[in-house]
């Protein structure tokens, strides 16, 4: 496993995984407001993390020189090649129909906040005189409804499936 940690570079997909542990345990010793939002944020910002770090090892793996892989580039350059990776199936199956896809939308919500409602309502001329409005740090926490406990329950998925993928990785 250490030529492996080495070879293809599973340090960083570990890192994310340990440091959303981490960001998970200072939510559940936070009380409820924004700083436990942050940490449930920051959780679940490492927990992506990993998932992309771990797409990085799937690249190398197969020998892809690409600097920011997605499943779909992954996928793309093995058909160009002619090959068949069961990890970027597998990775595809639970991105469509399971906790990855959950993982995805979550992060969705926290990287893209709706647009409040009252910008753009105004006529076209008032905007251009209008100031940027200004950010309520002491507003209510957000309701994107991600609990500790979910991105625990998809860390453990995730480092479950991660694992059994590197199983089927491990050169002989």
């Amino acid at each position: 496993m250490a030529g492996r940690v080495a070879r293809y570079q599973a340090d960083r997909t570990n890192q994310k995984m340990y440091f959303c542990r981490i960001y998970c345990q200072q939510a559940e010793q936070t009380p409820k407001g924004q700083l436990q939002e942050a940490h449930i944020e920051s959780a679940l910002m490492h927990l992506y993390g990993g998932y992309l770090a771990f797409l990085q090892e799937v690249a190398r793996y197969y020998n892809l020189t690409m600097l920011n892989p997605s499943l779909q580039s992954i996928s793309d350059a093995l058909e160009a090649k002619t090959q068949v990776s069961p990890e970027v199936m597998r990775l595809k199956q639970l991105l469509a129909n399971d906790y990855l896809g959950d993982i995805e939308k979550a992060w969705q919500q926290i990287i893209y906040k709706p647009v409040p409602q009252n910008l753009g309502n105004e006529s076209d001329e008032s905007n251009k005189n209008a100031k940027l409005p200004v950010i309520d740090v002491m507003a209510s926490p957000s309701s994107t409804n991600i609990s500790v406990d979910m991105i625990r329950q998809w860390r453990g998925d995730l480092v479950d499936t991660i694992d059994s993928l590197r199983e089927g990785m491990i050169e002989f």
